[in-house]
């Protein structure tokens, strides 16, 4: 099973109080087109997460499983047509970088592009605000 990493590059603090309650009045006085406009951007962002494995791959890919085969037998479950549906998926989205090494036997490595690292650094902080609030359900 694949555990959530974090390269250091996006470590940071947990959010603080202060800094929520900033956020809460900075969203107060927005007015109300703008709000939809975010809302909106939001969806995107869940559309993005909705589509099964994809938190699984990026993991993968971030601790060093490149090539399909890799990132096959490190997202266990995963069969041949959905991984490369969602690769492909994921390339479109500009998540991930696709590179063809030629050779033989020839081969296909995946890296994630920027785009994809902010990403991952939101699933990881969705992940901090996870196990927080299954540890107060569990209480």
């Amino acid at each position: 099973m694949l555990t959530f990493v974090i390269p250091q590059e996006f470590k940071s603090e947990y959010i603080s109080m202060d800094e929520i309650e900033i956020i809460i009045r900075e969203v107060a006085g927005k007015d109300s087109s703008v709000l939809c406009r975010e809302v909106t951007s939001i969806g995107d962002t869940m559309d993005v997460l909705r589509s099964k494995w994809v938190p699984e791959i990026l993991t993968a890919i971030i601790c060093g499983n490149t090539r399909f085969t890799d990132i096959q037998a490190a997202v266990h479950g995963l069969s041949d047509k959905v991984l490369a549906d969602r690769l492909r998926q994921m390339t479109e989205d500009k998540l991930l970088d696709k590179t063809e090494c030629y050779g033989y036997p020839p081969r296909v490595e995946y890296r994630l592009t920027e785009h994809g690292k902010r990403l991952y650094a939101i699933i990881y902080r969705m992940t901090e605000w996870g196990q927080e609030h299954r540890g107060l359900m569990i209480k």
